[in-house]
């Protein structure tokens, strides 16, 4: 039995490791926003500095996508997991444990590296585990765990802070990673590799459908990381706004498998993540000119935010050959992470100047129509483009 077809024999074990997996990573994100009030107290940070650390997770993507992209094709699966796994163990660790604010930095950004390596591989595995009509579902519960991992993480900051400390509680995110090994060498075969092309093989040629599914989802996450980053402060801050902010997630949670669902049985997806953009877009407008409560505007993010990464994730197949699939999430990865560096620094810094949250949600509602325009060029062609 080849590579392949032993993964799609192991196709409901490899999206449960990868959910785990994805679900440590996803916490990890999110315990920032939680802590602002900790941070600014403790640090003396202002909205740009905690913009920044939030972001800081993504900044190493930025630059090491598309390389890393290209050696998922061809490492060994299980090595390459357990090698990103241990590394975000190492930067959860030290993020916990940092007396100053550059430490802190630093642990976010090791964090990032070994997160890096496992959405960029989880998203192959499951590419290459599920095949035709069910990659969509797939995609789907696995978007689910992002929203899953915000909700756990605002719900029971609360409650984690008074039993273990805000320090005890980034701790319990590290020794969560560690939880996530077994489960990963349990489910992908010793000898699992990409089976990609050598290097310097094939073609340089990225086509426009690829290029356009970039700039969309670039775009998205500079306006929803934002979002998320301020929303509760915006909401008025406190428990009760964290809770509020949590129905973006409960949203994407619910109704990211549905999504899946239906793109199986409609295709189309490039056409989803455009109106998933649209939505945004038309929340982020609404919270500018405060005409919708935040429990209104919330509901709506949530919603775009189950159409738009679902529809995105099955595309890269459609848009490239399978030895390749795994340096197609490297691009769109590196300018993801791009935008989710860039878009909450640059919010906070609109926040500071203008003290007020009209201008930054104005600017992200325009982000947002950018993406959904870029969107609609993502169509795949017959032929899928040749990439190295």
């Amino acid at each position: 039995m080849d590579d392949r077809s032993l993964l799609e024999t192991r196709r409901w074990l490899v999206l449960a490791s990868a959910v785990v997996s994805f679900f440590a990573v996803g916490v990890t994100f999110f315990a920032v926003p939680p802590l602002i009030p900790e941070l600014v107290t403790r640090f003396g940070l202002s909205h740009l500095r905690v913009g920044l650390l939030m972001g800081a997770i993504a900044a190493p993507a930025i630059v090491l996508s598309i390389p890393l992209g290209a050696a998922v094709d061809r490492w060994p699966a299980r090595a390459a997991g357990n090698f990103g796994l241990a590394t975000m163990a190492v930067g959860a660790v030290l993020f916990a444990t940092a007396p100053h604010y550059e430490l802190l930095l630093l642990g976010r950004l090791l964090f990032g590296v070994g997160g890096l390596v496992m959405n960029l591989l989880l998203a192959r595995l499951i590419s290459t585990a599920f095949t035709g009509r069910r990659l969509a579902l797939a995609m789907g519960i696995f978007m689910a765990v992002y929203p899953a991992s915000m909700i756990v993480m605002f719900s029971a900051h609360p409650a984690l802070r008074a039993t273990l400390g805000w320090r005890g509680e980034l701790a319990a995110l590290a020794a969560l990673v560690l939880l996530a090994l077994p489960l990963h060498n349990l489910a992908v075969p010793a000898q699992e590799r990409g089976g990609g092309a050598p290097p310097g093989a094939g073609r340089v040629k990225v086509g426009r459908p690829l290029v356009a599914l970039t700039v969309a989802w670039m775009m998205f996450f500079a306006a929803f990381a934002s979002a998320l980053t301020f929303a509760a402060e915006w909401a008025g801050g406190g428990r009760l706004a964290l809770l509020t902010v949590t129905v973006v997630m409960w949203a994407s949670l619910l109704l990211s498998p549905v999504v899946g669902l239906l793109l199986d049985r409609t295709g189309h997806a490039w056409v989803w993540v455009a109106a998933g953009q649209l939505l945004l877009a038309a929340a982020l407008g609404a919270m500018a000119a405060s005409v919708l409560r935040p429990l209104a505007a919330m509901l709506l993010v949530g919603v775009g935010a189950a159409v738009v990464p679902t529809a995105t994730y099955t595309l890269p197949a459609r848009l490239v050959p399978a030895s390749r699939v795994g340096l197609a999430f490297g691009l769109i990865t590196a300018f993801s992470n791009l935008g989710t560096v860039v878009g909450p620094a640059a919010a906070g810094a609109l926040r500071d100047a203008a003290a007020s949250w009209s201008l930054p949600w104005s600017v992200l509602a325009t982000a947002a129509l950018v993406g959904a325009g870029a969107a609609l060029f993502a169509r795949p062609t017959s032929r899928p483009t040749e990439l190295v």
